[in-house]
């Protein structure tokens, strides 16, 4: 039996197109065509129906597809089987993520990482911290490190908020909120100095803070406006965007250091965090 005319299948079955799989495959598309045409006669069955660009499964192509799922789980069961066994998957795994992003429910589902990966270690680390060295870290940046591993994986938006009462009320004259301690990078604090210029530059300012431990409850109780991630402003009921306020944007990377290349623990983390930023990606960019 060839198994790599199923790695072909399975490419195309993910992507829905030969071209796709192709690109995933690093190969020509003539050549997923001409392994498929190989494993549908080797087989007897048509796998796909085609439709122009795309392909659609056949019912013998479902529970082909379903079959090679459960053989495809069990193999990366064996794989972590044999990991755990070599020590590969144990130890610590330092982390710099910007705090709001944590507050805002990224890794809200950490518990299934933790029950497949329960003896890595996760250290958790403020980001921008230069004494603190880290192995995998999510940054706000226009220019990361060129010592550093890595590649842009979304944008994180900022918009301004106040209460929503606030918000609603006719005529309302917004005061400014001053927070320190929000930008994690000079592109959070130029949106966020964007942001107050665009809409609020010659407004008053109604408090002062570090943070968004203070800033929050501020916003919430009322005392005025401020700029906040759309990641948490969003989320929050009291809270609402400040009318015409628009977004503005920052990249999103997401590195690691260069030793920790070939490092197995590192690398799980690395596709579980990157697989956070992806579900949530709508929500930290701010729609």
């Amino acid at each position: 039996m060839d198994w790599d005319d199923f790695k072909f299948f399975s490419a195309v079955v993910g992507s829905g197109t030969v071209r796709g799989a192709a690109k995933a495959l690093g190969v020509h598309p003539s050549t997923v065509t001409r392994r498929l045409e190989h494993l549908e006669t080797r087989l007897g069955v048509k796998l796909f129906n085609r439709r122009g660009q795309s392909l659609a499964l056949t019912t013998a192509g479902e529970s082909a597809a379903e079959g090679l799922r459960r053989i495809e789980g069990d193999l990366a069961g064996i794989e972590l089987l044999l990991q755990r066994s070599q020590g590969e998957l144990a130890g610590r795994v330092r982390v710099a993520v910007p705090g709001f992003l944590l507050l805002g429910g990224l890794v809200a589902d950490l518990d299934s990482f933790v029950s497949v990966y329960g003896e890595i270690q996760i250290e958790w680390m403020g980001a921008g911290s230069p004494a603190a060295p880290f192995d995998v870290a999510l940054e706000l940046t226009t220019a990361p490190a060129l010592d550093l591993i890595g590649r842009e994986i979304g944008a994180v938006g900022w918009s301004l908020y106040g209460h929503r009462d606030l918000i609603d009320r006719s005529g309302s004259t917004f005061r400014w909120i001053e927070a320190g301690g929000l930008s994690c990078s000079k592109t959070s604090a130029l949106a966020i100095g964007k942001l107050r210029s665009s809409h609020l530059d010659a407004s008053p300012i109604a408090a002062r803070c570090q943070g968004f431990t203070h800033l929050l409850p501020l916003l919430r109780a009322g005392a005025g406006v401020s700029a906040l991630p759309c990641l948490l402003g969003d989320a929050d009921a009291e809270l609402r965007r400040l009318p015409g306020a628009g977004v503005e944007r920052e990249p999103l990377w997401l590195l690691r250091a260069p030793e920790s290349r070939g490092t197995r623990r590192v690398q799980v983390f690395v596709d579980y965090l990157q697989a956070a930023v992806q579900a949530n990606a709508a929500r930290i960019r701010g729609g």
